[in-house]
This record gives C-alpha cells, structure tokens and sequence, in this order.
C-alpha cells in the first residue's frame, strides 16, 4: 500500500492485456479523449522550410536506441511554428515509421498529467492502476514511464505547449528510453529539467518560405513581389503569415489586395486576428494575445516587470538596441518607477532575462564594424513589438515614451564614446527614428521634444563622422516632423537636409533646399544673421557641385563677407567660406587671385586654429588644388601630403574628406609622373567609395575619370578606354551633358580612344618593319 508519508521504495509488476484498452474508454475521470491524436488546431498550410531539424528528429525516432539523448527540446518565439513543427513529424513518425504516435497537451499541471495517465492508458495499464496512479497511492511519473519502457511499439511522445517547467516536477517526468523519443515544444530557450536535451531553435521563415505559405492560403492573385512586400512587413512570422493569407484568401464578396491590406494594417495591428476561424477562441491563435501568455506566467512567476520593460522595448525599433540604454542607473532616473507594473533599475535584469527565457527577446552581439568588439544588444521580432505597442494601455503611453527618450538621450549624451563612435553610432538610428515615430503618433508633446533632440544630435554626429547615409535618414525624419513650423529650429532642419543631400550627390535638390532656406531665414532671421550665412555658404556648395561657378563664387562671396563682418576674420566658418571661395574663383581661371586668397587664408588658419584642424585641412587642400591649377606640382604635393596625413590623423582613413585629399594626391602624382603611386592610391579611393556611396555618386564618378587618365598614362590606353566609356554614360545618366565632369569624362575617353588607334598603328609599323628585314 502506498502512503503520503514517509520514503518508499516501490517495485510494480504489470501484468500486460493481451490488447491496450481503448484510450480514455472507462477512466471516470477529465482525460484526453484521445492522446493518439494531436491536440492542435489542423495545418492552415504545409509545413515549410525547417527540414533540418525535421531529419534531425525522424532520423532519432527511427532508432531510439541507438539516440544518445530521447529528449527534444524544440523552442522558439510564439507563434513561430512549434506545434506545426511537430504535428508534421508526429504524423511522418507514424505513416512511415510505424511507431505510436502520443500527444499530450503540456501547458498546465492538471492537463499534462490527465494527458500521461491516458498515455500509461494507452500503453497497457488497466483502469485500476491508472485510478491508484490519478488518487496518489502509486507514483504517477513512475507508474507512466513503466509503460512506456515496456511498450511493445516504439512511440513518439509530444509534449505541447511546455511553456512551464514546473509541470515536469523538477524532471521527475521527462525520462529516456529505448522505446521511443519525447518532443516537447516551448517557448522556453532555456529551462534546468531539459539542460541534457537536444535543443532545436525555430526561427522565422525566409521569404522565399513566407511568399509559399501566402500562396498556400490562395493568396494567389498577387505578383510576387507584392507578396514578398507582405511577408517582409509581417517579419517572416509564421502565425502573422498564416492568419494573414487565411484572411485574404477567404475575402469572397470584396476581395483585399495586398495593398489595401497593408494600408489596413499599419492603421490596426489587430487585423491580423481577423484571420482566425470563427469563433476562435485559442488565445495562441490570435497574434495580439499570443505574447500575452508568456507575460501572464513571468508575472505569475514574481516578474511582473517583465510586461512594463516589453513595452518600453516595443518604443524602440526592431534592430538590435544596445542593452547599455538599459542600464539600471538610467532607469533609476526615468518615470518608470510610476509605471504599471513599476520597474526599477534593481529588477531590470530580472526583468530582462525572463523576456530572453521565454523569447520575446533575443540577447545579441550587434556587429560593430572591422577590428571592434561586438555590442551586447537586446532585440525582438517588430511584429511583436508593433502588436504591443498597438495595447500600451492610454494611460501609460507619455510616460514610457518620455522614459525611453531618457534612457536614448542619457546615454548618447554621457557614454564617452563606448558605443557611439563613427562605426556604432548607425546602431541607434533605427531606435531614434521609432522612438520619433511613437511620439508623434501619440502626440505626446515632451516626448515629441527629447526624440527631435536626440534624432538632431545624431544626425549631426553623422554628418561629421560622415556617415551620409545614416544622416540622410534623421535628416529626413527631422524635417518631416518640423515641416512648416517656420521656427529657426525648423529651418535647421531644412538646412541640415540640404546639407546631406549635397554630400550625397544630390546637388540640385540640395540647391532647391538651400535656396528655399535661404530666403526663409533671410526673412525670419534677416539677411546679415549667421545661419542666413550659413545657407548662402551651403547654396555655393550645391552649386559648385552643380558645376556653375559663377553662381557659386556670388553665393560664397556673400558667405565669407558677410561672416567675416558677423563673427570675425579668424573665424571657423569665415576661414571655411573664403577657401570655398578661392576654389570657385579658380574654376573660373583666374588663378592668381585664387591663389593669393587661398595662400592667405592656410596663413590665417595655421595661425588661430593650428595645423590639424579641420578647417586647416580644408584651406590647405584648397590651396593645394589652386597651385596644381598653376602648374606648380610640386609645391601642390607638399600640400597635397600634409592634407592626407592630418585628415587620416583627425578624420579616419576613410572618411569623406580623407579620400578627397586622397584622390588630389593621385591626381598631382600623376602629373609627377609618378604612375604607380598615382594608381595605387585612385584604385584605393574608388574601391570605398564604390562601397560606401555607390557606383554613380559623383565623387565616385570624378576618381574614375582621374583612374582612366592614369591608366592611359602607363600605357594600358584599352582599360582606360573602357572604363572612361563606362563612366561617362554615368556621368550623362547622373549629371547632365553640360556638367563640367561630364565634359572632362567625355575628353578623357576620346583621347583613351585616340591612344588606341596610335597603339594599333604603330603596331603595324613595327610588324611592317619586321616583315621588310
């Protein structure tokens, strides 16, 4: 007899029916009615993708007894495809292997355990042992698994849905055996009872995958590449996918075009519930539920700080957050303490890692470029962080907006440059931008402040490190919220658009920018006020690019008087406007007035800001370029060298204005006739500009033009002819007929052309010659 009390040794005898009795048949008791079916809702579409991890468990249920482990541990996101996962091999494992297929549902102690009594049921056990078993006078877990050991099929058992570790009694009923394989799915990554199993991790679909699914659910009228644009927006998930094409599919009276329904769905995340069946009731089924559930068990486990720390991640962009804005100093000093539930900073890592435990978060190393540590990051799929921040409770919203703005700026502003430095900084774009989105959206005024602040902060961090393309988009963002506001803020952000654009090789929309700014400023401002000045100065920039030289030196001259009167000659941005200026007047030919001015200005320059500066390194090239446009390359390579070597010292090997100092250098080597120096460093300018700003940006166009005249001077006049043919179709494509590289391009390919020609005739001479001796 067993008893409640005390240590007990118990050894059982089972005697065997000559037939299992039919699966809950008699019990008297809430059992499954049948545990040789699985208890989940039938595939909307096949199984798609995850082939490894199906051969990896057919090939294990089909010799348990030669597995090192029958423990599987299949884990992932909700609603990434756990149980369809298992439905497909469970029914595989029992059309082609011949083993017995056993489904429990395992979300909760009462249903995990009817479910293993009804397998021991299934297995041989009479109605008698199973009741001793239900009523506590046998060990249950004991009394199962001797069934299972003895079972004369082999079996596959599946334990659905094992989101609680605590239903196994601390392991007591996860066991081997040579007769069959467990499969649990879960969302849990990890839990102590499976540290021996073998973990499959199940992740988001491919596209490829995705559109198949969409097309499974007679998604079919749509092209592909409207389909890809869907599986895109939905992340690749499979229940979103799954509930998304079941609605489109099933639209008889009005069809739903993949267009509309996108439109449909930025304006309500919840539509995607709609393609549940009807009267659905699973909360696994529905999308915007389907996270709740592992909230609801981290807050019954002690941590509900999990839920506030979620939303205020689903603040942030989808992309990889570095876990430093998390940091628990910084929490300490938000709001979050107010929030429902409260987080502190002294529960945040608590918080953290039951979200990482049960995957709604994924802890990450976040590249950070060549040679740099990767940055210990937080991420989460953007479906999830979309779909909970669609139900932030009204009432909570200004304050985890205006907490998350806190966390941004605080480390943005006092992190000595741990992470934003010209390789990380790009890392926060993404939350800056969202952040900006959210406040917006809710038209929470303080938050809608802090984010502009912080997007404006790291727009122009970019635009310095010269990371244009990373200031392009918070440019972008910027001017979008602040359009038509009319403040001297607003127009900062028009300028600082403008400005982008240029570097970017949009000369004439950067030009429209400029103009519109300037003459807004000039009435807001007045026509002397130094951002007034700083928009004439960026109008003589565009149109330099712009090639209209005339035009340029009338904006620059006003530029350089007027902010040499407004801040001094010794002035930054004075020295800045008047080198712009000698570099207009030299591309008009008047040489020695541009020289005079460029020489005076480096003087200038050296003296008040030293040789290194920025400034310095721009008046020096300046003057580097009019004394090559002299003829006086020797003195220009002195400069030339100085240049590159203190913008490869202050700037980077690879920045923007290092590479211009680069390509001066190549050019005025060339006319050395130093070939070899001069190709090395053009081919190095064209290989990263090529691969940071494109192959038809401007820059990039003007170092072929200077690699096909270096090519033709070392005599390889066919590459020459081929690449200045190639880009001077890019050059009539990007920059017009009449721009001046355009001409220049054109020049350099009839003369590769006419070297050619030569080439080839004196080459008949000489074969003529040969044949005559």
């Amino acid at each position: 007899m067993y008893q409640a009390a005390g240590n007990q040794i118990i050894v059982e005898y089972a005697v065997h029916q000559s037939e299992p009795p039919v699966p809950g048949f008699g019990l008297g008791w809430a059992s499954p009615e049948s545990v040789r079916t699985p208890l989940a809702a039938p595939l909307s579409s096949p199984l798609r993708d995850r082939l490894d991890v199906r051969q990896a468990l057919l090939k294990a249920i089909a010799a348990p007894a030669t597995a090192a482990n029958g423990l599987h541990v299949v884990h992932g996101m909700a609603g990434s495809g756990k149980t369809a996962l298992s439905q497909t091999v469970f029914d595989e494992a029992v059309a082609d292997h011949g083993v017995v297929g056993l489904w429990v549902n395992a979300s909760d102690r009462s249903s995990f355990r009817s479910g293993m009594l009804a397998v021991a049921h299934d297995r041989g056990a009479s109605q008698q042992e199973v009741d001793a078993a239900r009523e506590g006078r046998r060990p249950d877990a004991d009394f199962v698994w001797h069934y299972l050991h003895s079972s004369p099929e082999p079996w596959l058992l599946v334990l659905d849905n094992a989101d609680d570790p605590s239903v196994f009694g601390h392991g007591a009923w996860l066991r081997s055996s040579s007769r069959g394989i467990v499969l649990i799915t879960t969302r849990l990554r990890d839990a102590a009872v499976w540290r021996r199993a073998a973990k499959h991790r199940l992740d988001v679909l491919d596209i490829s995958y995705a559109v198949d699914v969409l097309r499974d659910l007679l998604v079919s009228a749509e092209d592909t590449a409207k389909l890809e644009l869907l599986a895109r927006r939905l992340g690749g998930h499979p229940l979103a996918l799954s509930l998304a094409g079941t609605y489109l599919g099933r639209q008889f009276l009005e069809p739903v075009s993949v267009d509309e329904y996108l439109k449909r769905l930025d304006a309500d995340p919840s539509l995607l519930d709609r393609g549940a069946e009807p009267g659905e009731q699973e909360l696994r089924r529905l999308i915007t539920s389907t996270w709740q559930i592992s909230l609801d068990t981290l807050t019954e486990q002690g941590i509900p700080e999990a839920t506030t720390l979620l939303r205020l991640l689903s603040y942030f962009g989808a992309a990889p957050l570095p876990v430093g804005v998390l940091s628990p100093t910084g929490l300490e000093g938000t709001g979050l303490l107010h929030a429902l539930p409260p987080l502190t900073g002294e529960r945040a890592n608590l918080a953290l890692e039951g979200l990482a435990t049960h995957t709604l978060v994924s802890l990450i190393k976040a590249d950070a470029g060549t040679e740099r540590a990767a940055v210990p990051s937080v991420q989460a799929h953007p479906l999830l962080l979309e779909t909970v921040a669609s139900r932030i409770p009204v009432d909570q919203r200004a304050l985890l907006l205006e907490s998350a703005a806190a966390l941004l700026r605080r480390l943005l502003s006092t992190d000595s440059g741990r992470y934003v430095d010209p390789h990380t900084l790009r890392l926060f774009t993404p939350h800056a931008t969202a952040l900006l989105k959210h406040a917006v959206a809710h038209r929470a005024d303080a938050a809608i402040a802090s984010a502009l602040a912080i997007v404006r902060g790291l727009r122009d961090q970019s635009y310095v490190r010269g990371d244009y393309a990373t200031a392009r988009t918070l440019a972008d963002d910027a001017a979008h919220v602040s359009d038509g506001q009319g403040t001297p803020e607003a127009l900062t952000d028009r300028h600082e658009r403008g400005r982008v654009l240029t570097a970017l090789g949009h000369f004439d929309e950067a030009a429209t920018v400029h103009r519109a700014t300037l003459e807004a400023r000039e009435a807001l401002l007045g026509r002397e006020h130094p951002q007034t000045l700083d928009s004439a100065h960026a109008l003589g920039i565009a149109l330099y690019g712009l090639g209209r030289w005339a035009e340029d030196e009338r904006s620059m001259r006003r530029a350089a008087d007027g902010r040499a009167l407004a801040l001094g000659a010794t002035h930054p941005d004075t020295i800045d406007s008047r080198g712009r200026l000698a570099e207009a007047i030299g591309q008009q030919k008047r040489w020695a007035e541009a020289r005079q001015l460029a020489a005076e200005n480096l003087e200038v320059s050296e003296r008040t800001l030293g040789d290194d500066h920025p400034h310095t390194l721009l008046s020096r090239i300046a003057l580097a370029w009019v004394l090559a446009g002299t003829g006086e390359w020797e003195e220009a390579a002195v400069h030339t060298r100085a240049t590159l070597a203190g913008s490869e010292r202050v700037l980077g090997a690879d920045h923007p204005r290092t590479l211009a100092a680069r390509q001066r250098l190549a050019d005025v080597l060339s006319h050395l006739g130093q070939w070899p120096k001069a190709l090395k460093a053009a081919q190095s300018v064209r290989a990263v500009r090529q691969q940071i700003l494109g192959p038809e940006h401007p820059h990039t166009l003007s170092i072929e033009i200077v690699l096909s005249r270096i090519l033709r001077g070392i005599g390889r006049a066919d590459k020459a002819g081929e690449l200045s043919a190639r880009t001077l179709a890019a050059c009539v494509s990007v920059l017009g007929d009449d721009h001046p590289d355009t001409l220049a391009c054109r020049a350099e390919c009839e003369a590769a052309g006419a070297a050619v020609q030569t080439k080839s005739v004196d080459s008949r001479v000489v074969e003529q010659e040969d044949e005559e001796s």
